[in-house]
């Protein structure tokens, strides 16, 4: 085997807004690592989930080439519970609360920033008011066209109520279709989040950045990696910003802490007047020299921004971080299978996290489970593609990737 290979790796994940409870993340995992081992010609095993604490799981992965194997400390950051009961609201709740937060967002200037950085962002921001607008129209066009056409007297009188019955029947059959309830729920948590409204969602990155602190510790890992895929990315950073308050000096005995962020929602909610927050907790990490932090973007992702620096969005200090790599998803995927989810945008999001059917720059299974580092990924995503035979073999000569990597780094200092 090369020097300097990972042979061990411990791996945090915080994922995004999903509902997504621990048997069947676990499951999906498994089912998405299949592709993985196809597609790299590699062998896993991935162990059963342990809950460590009652919001974070863990499990172990072996993976292995002819010539490499992995040890993946995997570690999940769990916080569905909140979006879980997010989701037991009833529509005639959620739809005002959801448009209240939007609006705010609106009032507030947010959304036109999103437009000043990322015109797709600011589209996707307005798409659940004028879903809910064309709903609107139609509960009210179609009651009155069709009381006309049968020269109905009583319009006033039940003209409302059918538009409220057909609004409804609307709601049930484009609002699972559009992910519209999805959207509103997540626009109320960026809210809260943004206003520090939900003492529980402070308490869990405290008992986060406090099991971070513990990982980093006792871990006998080659490398930590901290991944945060949609709104999970400024959770990450809150978590490490935290971690690094409990502890000055983590990340610096020797073992960094690397964060990859991908499809991020950083500045859905970052961008807003009153996130000062986490501006300032993105300003600290970006600061900390034990800090490594590598973005992915998606010009496809339209949920979350493209060819976009978060630090210069947010007028903070420049530092070289974070080191932005813009990926294909078209090239992740079969084209067959691609044609099949490329309407179906928050599948296309998901991506970020889900398996490749061919060998691409961005894997999120060689992210978590192969033997490159982080650096060697930055320092140069194709020659990392090329540095896998077709038997899945690790080819040495990639390993002077870091090297010039690293005097690059150097140098722009």
């Amino acid at each position: 085997m090369a020097q300097g290979l990972v042979r061990r790796r411990c791996f945090v994940q915080l994922l995004g807004y999903e509902p997504v409870g621990l048997d069947h993340g676990h499951r999906r995992f498994v089912r998405e690592m299949a592709r993985f081992r196809k597609t790299w010609n590699a062998e896993s095993k991935v162990s059963s989930p342990q809950v460590i604490d009652r919001f974070i799981a863990s499990w172990t992965i072996e993976t292995c080439g002819p010539n490499w194997r992995v040890t993946t400390d995997f570690y999940e950051f769990r916080w569905h519970d909140m979006v879980a009961a997010d989701m037991t609201v009833s529509a005639w709740r959620r739809i005002p609360l959801g448009v209240a937060a939007l609006l705010e967002f609106i009032v507030t200037g947010t959304v036109f920033r999103y437009f000043a950085v990322a015109w797709r962002y600011g589209l996707f921001a307005l798409y659940p008011l004028i879903v809910l607008g064309g709903m609107l129209g139609l509960s009210i066009l179609l009651p009155f066209a069709l009381m006309r056409a049968a020269n109905f007297a009583y319009f006033a009188l039940w003209g409302p109520a059918l538009a409220v019955a057909v609004f409804g029947l609307l709601w049930r059959i484009l609002g699972p279709a559009l992910q519209l309830r999805h959207a509103l729920d997540d626009w109320c948590f960026a809210r809260g989040m943004v206003h520090r409204a939900r003492p529980q969602l402070d308490e869990r990155l405290d008992l986060f950045a406090r099991a971070l602190v513990r990982l980093v510790r006792e871990t006998d890992a080659d490398e930590i990696v901290v991944h945060g895929h949609s709104l999970g990315v400024p959770l990450a950073l809150a978590v490490i910003d935290r971690a690094l308050q409990f502890d000055p000096q983590l990340g610096r005995r020797g073992k960094p802490i690397h964060l990859v962020s991908s499809g991020s929602s950083l500045l859905k909610i970052a961008l807003h007047p009153q996130a000062a927050w986490l501006r300032d907790a993105v300003k600290r990490v970006t600061h900390d020299p034990a800090v490594f932090w590598m973005e992915f973007q998606a010009l496809v992702d339209i949920i979350s921004t493209y060819k976009v620096d978060p630090v210069a969005a947010l007028g903070l200090p420049p530092t070289g971080k974070p080191i932005i790599k813009i990926v294909y998803i078209r090239q992740m995927l079969e084209e067959a299978t691609y044609r099949r989810f490329r309407l179906n945008f928050l599948r296309i999001h998901r991506q970020f996290v889900m398996g490749n059917e061919r060998r691409y720059s961005y894997d999120y299974y060689m992210l978590c489970c192969g033997p490159l580092t982080i650096a060697d990924r930055a320092a140069d995503p194709d020659r990392a593609v090329a540095a896998f035979a077709a038997d899945g073999a690790f080819i040495e000569r990639v390993r002077e990737m870091a090297a010039t990597f690293a005097e690059a780094t150097e140098q722009s200092r």
